[in-house]
């Protein structure tokens, strides 16, 4: 994709708190490469409205609304109905499982709401040429490393093994691996500790410390993250 200043990249916004989308879309107006042609409050808005805007680049918050589209389906449902647009998922949802639900879903690149504002910009330029957006950071924790700070090569895809994002997250201890992998087997606490000859107390503190690291809050969203990357 080519833009210049006399046919600058448009760019649309998805977020349903105001003050984000003013912040983002009065920095997006400031750049003259760049052109602010939407900017929605919700997911149903947001696909009437793309009916009839051209958008070349999409940011998109990941977390709406209970009443909305939630924001993998969303993703989906985008890739389905305007293929040509670029998705690039800003939310404050940073876990390494979000990450990589968005990025097989078919996103194009992800910025956390904790980054500067600058990288937003940067991101929305990388994801018009085709090439993935990731902080660097996240991209070394999915074993992915971008050819630039924060970009891919064009066409290439992220590899996202379902184990490596989960279990094998680097921030999670040895041990605090073990427990995950007995966990998704479907092992309660109980026969986990038994199994390590290790105190129930013990097991729990790992399990809930791993939990914590993966962004997950209960043994169910542990298994639909594993199951939505096993069958993404």
């Amino acid at each position: 994709m080519k833009w210049s200043n006399l046919s600058p990249l448009r760019v649309a916004i998805l977020d349903d708190h105001p003050l984000v989308r003013r912040g983002f879309g009065s920095r997006i107006e400031s750049e003259r490469d760049l052109k602010l042609v939407a900017m929605y409050a919700g997911s149903r808005e947001l696909l009437a409205g793309l009916r009839n805007e051209a958008v070349d680049v999409l940011v998109l918050d990941y977390s709406l609304q209970q009443d909305e589209l939630d924001g993998l389906n969303l993703i989906r449902l985008l890739r389905v109905r305007h293929p040509e647009v670029r998705i690039l998922v800003s939310s404050s949802a940073e876990s390494l499982a979000t990450i990589s639900l968005a990025l097989r879903a078919g996103a194009s690149g992800f910025v956390g709401k904790s980054q500067e504002v600058d990288d937003l910009l940067g991101a929305i330029r990388t994801v018009a040429y085709e090439r993935v957006y990731l902080a660097q950071e996240v991209a070394l924790e999915l074993g992915h490393v971008p050819s630039r700070q924060g970009e891919d090569e064009v066409g290439k895809s992220i590899r996202v093994d379902s184990d490596s994002a989960l279990v094998s997250h680097p921030l999670l201890s040895p041990k605090e691996q073990e427990v995950l992998r007995c966990c998704l087997d479907g092992m309660s606490v109980s026969q986990i500790a038994h199994k390590f000859t290790r105190s129930r107390k013990t097991i729990s503190g790992q399990k809930q410390s791993a939990f914590r690291k993966l962004g997950v809050s209960c043994d169910s969203e542990l298994h639909k993250i594993h199951g939505e990357l096993s069958l993404a």
